[in-house]
């Protein structure tokens, strides 16, 4: 009987050993974690063009291209740990040209663009001090002026091959190789450059101040 009752003990001991042990693996895996690390007092920021970088969209439907050198965004990236990458920053404002400086189309046409809602930047990977992510959450309204009259059209989706760099603060957006932007609309003396269900895409270089750090595991 005392035999017994000692086999029992040291199973129930070895037992309790070894779920201890599960449990402090468990407790010690790495977590998908991500960190924002923003100097600014109110952690927003200002992005501008990055010199001799022009920002161009592209109408894949029709050929037609939009080349810009003068653009920019406002936005916020919070200080903080994020369980994932979505949402490290919105973008709260963004522009494409401006009524002094607009952008230059086909046909002498001119453009201006503006983004009718917040977007969202989010890490999908990360080494080397460089994160690799993607912009969603787009809608933009365009404009066009031509000898022909107005263009008004609104593009919206994403854009899903980007890099942020920590050492020098770049945000490049590169045009993806399919296309994930889409016209929802266009009206007015278009000329046939842009019509509802042509495909876009976008690439510009944008110089991000205060320089932001962005880390993951």
């Amino acid at each position: 009987m005392r035999r017994t009752t000692r086999i029992a003990a040291l199973s129930a001991a070895v037992f309790t050993v070894a779920a201890g042990a599960t449990v402090t693996t468990a407790s010690a895996a790495p977590q998908a974690q991500w960190t924002v690390s923003n100097p600014a007092a109110n952690d927003t920021f200002t992005a501008a063009n990055q010199s001799g970088v022009n920002a161009v969209l592209t109408n894949v439907t029709t050929g037609a291209t939009v080349t810009c050198a003068v653009y920019g965004a406002t936005g916020t990236a919070v200080d903080g740990t994020y369980a994932s990458g979505a949402g490290l920053a919105t973008i709260a404002t963004a522009t494409f040209g401006t009524s002094a400086n607009k952008c230059n189309g086909p046909l002498g046409s001119k453009w201006v663009s503006s983004a009718a809602q917040p977007m969202k930047l989010n890490g999908v990977s990360y080494g080397g001090g460089v994160t690799k992510g993607t912009l969603t959450n787009v809608k933009v309204n365009l404009t066009g002026t031509s000898i022909l009259g107005t263009c008004n059209a609104v593009i919206e989706g994403s854009a899903n091959t980007g890099t942020y760099t920590n050492s020098s603060g770049l945000l490049a957006i590169a045009a993806d190789a399919t296309p994930a932007l889409t016209v929802t609309s266009a009206s007015g003396a278009c000329a046939g450059l842009i019509a509802t269900g042509n495909k876009a895409k976008f690439s510009a270089t944008y110089k991000v101040t205060p320089i932001i750090t962005v880390t993951s595991p």
